[in-house]
C-alpha cells in the first residue's frame, strides 16, 4: 500500500478562502485543549507586507466547519509569523500596540475577557506563567520580514543596545523585564570585526520543561547576516554560546530539556543534527532522507520530525514530509506549488505545525491562490 497516497488524501483546506487566513510560525501548538477551534489571523490582502495601516483580525477556526470567528484586531503581525500567538490554557495570546508601545493581549476565549502584558511575546514557558518579550519594532529595521511595520525613525535604531534584547514577561503581575541586552551577547562574544554592526536576537523557544532558552544573535554585513546560536536560563544566567559565528544555522527545536534539533553546517555539509545542551556532542540526523534545512519540529511522542522545504525547481513545489526517527525513513505527505511572487517578504513557508496529541498537522500555503491554513489528520 503507498502510504504517500495515504496521508495525501487526509489534506484538506481548514479556512474558507473568502478572505486569507494564517498562523504563522511553525512549532507552536495553534489548538486549543479540546482540538476544535484553531488560531489564525485574516486579513483581506497578502501579495505585500503589512503597513501600519493594516489590521488583521485575529480569531478562532472551527475544525468542522472552517468558520472563523473573531475576537480582535491587531496591527502588529505579519506574514511571516504571524501574530505569535500562543495558547495559555483556556487563554490565547496575541501582539498588539497600545499608545505607540509593543504589547500581548491575552483573551479568554470562553469569557472573551482579556488584559495585557507589557511587551510582545515571542515565546511561552511550558511549566511557568512566563514568556520571553522580543521588540518586533526594532526588528523590522534589521530583517524586516520578522519585524511589524511603525513609524519609528530608522535613525533612531542603535546597533547593538543595552535597553533590547530577550525580555521576561510575567503573565501574571503582567510586568516585562529585560534579561538580556543584545550589547551583553556581544561583550561575551568579544570580537572587534562585530563592533558597530547591526546586531538582533530572533526565534526564541523554551525547553521542554521551562528552564531554559534557546536563541539567535545575528548580525547584520554586507551580504545578508551571520547567526549564532545561544541558550540562557530564563533569569538571564548561565549564558551559552552553543554555535559561534561563521557557521550556517537555521532551524531549531527541543527534543528534551538538554537535547536539541538544528540545522547547520557545524559538523559538515549543511544539515540537521542533535546535540545536548553545552556539551557540543553533534550528531548527525536524517543525512541523505531529510532535506539539508527546513521548519522541522519532534512529534510530542518524540518518534517523528514534520519538516518542509522551500519551493524547489522551476514549478516550485514545497514538500511536506514526516522523518521516522527509528527507521531512519521519509514519508511524504504532499507538494504544494507556489507561485513565484511569493518570495522574499511576502513568501508563505508551510511552518507545520503539531497537534498535542500528536495526530494533527496544521500548515499554511498559497498553492490555491489563496493564503490559507491546511490540516493533515494523520
Amino acid at each position: 500500500m503507498d502510504e504517500n497516497k495515504i496521508f495525501r488524501s487526509s489534506i484538506r483546506r481548514l479556512t474558507n478562502p473568502h478572505n486569507h487566513h494564517f498562523f504563522g510560525y511553525y512549532g507552536i501548538n495553534p489548538w486549543d485543549c479540546t482540538g476544535e477551534k484553531h488560531l489564525a489571523l485574516e486579513t483581506d490582502f497578502h501579495t505585500y507586507p503589512p503597513k501600519i495601516t493594516d489590521v488583521a483580525n485575529v480569531g478562532l477556526v472551527d475544525r468542522l466547519t472552517g468558520v472563523f470567528n473573531s475576537y480582535a484586531t491587531t496591527s502588529a503581525f505579519n506574514l511571516q509569523q504571524g501574530s505569535m500567538m500562543h495558547w495559555i490554557g483556556d487563554e490565547f495570546t496575541y501582539n498588539d500596540w497600545n499608545d505607540g508601545n509593543l504589547v500581548s493581549r491575552i483573551i479568554n476565549a470562553k469569557t472573551r475577557k482579556s488584559r495585557t502584558i507589557q511587551g510582545a511575546i515571542a515565546a511561552i514557558s511550558p511549566t511557568e506563567t512566563l514568556g520571553i518579550g522580543l521588540n518586533y519594532q526594532r526588528m523590522a529595521h534589521c530583517r524586516s520580514v520578522v519585524g511589524y511595520a511603525s513609524e519609528i525613525d530608522p535613525s533612531q535604531i542603535s546597533d547593538q543596545p543595552e535597553d533590547d534584547g530577550l525580555f521576561l514577561l510575567n503573565l501574571v503581575d503582567r510586568n516585562s523585564e529585560l534579561i538580556l541586552s543584545i550589547a551583553d551577547v556581544i561583550t561575551h562574544v568579544d570580537e572587534k570585526r562585530f563592533s558597530g554592526k547591526r546586531t538582533w536576537f530572533n526565534h526564541v523557544l523554551f525547553n521542554t520543561d521551562g528552564t531554559r532558552i534557546l536563541f539567535f544573535c545575528r548580525i547584520r554585513v554586507e551580504r545578508g547576516f551571520l547567526t549564532s546560536l545561544w541558550t540562557v536560563n530564563p533569569d538571564g544566567s548561565d549564558l551559552e554560546c552553543q554555535i559561534p559565528f561563521g557557521y550556517r544555522i537555521s532551524h531549531f527545536d527541543w527534543k528534551s530539556s538538554t537535547e536539541i534539533l538544528v540545522s547547520s553546517d557545524i559538523v559538515d555539509e549543511m544539515g540537521f543534527v542533535e546535540f545536548t545542551d553545552g556539551y557540543k556532542d553533534f550528531t548527525p540526523l536524517g543525512r541523505g532522507v531529510l532535506p539539508n534545512d527546513g521548519h522541522a519540529s519532534y512529534s510530542p511522542d518524540r518518534q517523528y520530525i514534520v519538516c518542509d522545504t522551500y519551493p524547489r525547481g522551476v514549478e516550485r513545489y514545497a514538500e511536506l514530509m514526516l522523518y521516522d526517527i527509528f527507521e531512519n525513513r521519509k514519508i511524504l505527505l504532499g507538494e504544494f506549488q507556489h507561485d513565484e511572487q511569493f518570495s522574499g517578504d511576502i513568501r508563505c513557508d508551510l511552518h507545520p505545525r503539531w497537534s498535542t496529541d500528536g495526530k494533527t498537522i496544521t500548515f499554511d500555503s498559497v498553492h490555491e491562490n489563496s493564503r490559507q491554513i491546511y490540516c493533515i489528520d494523520l
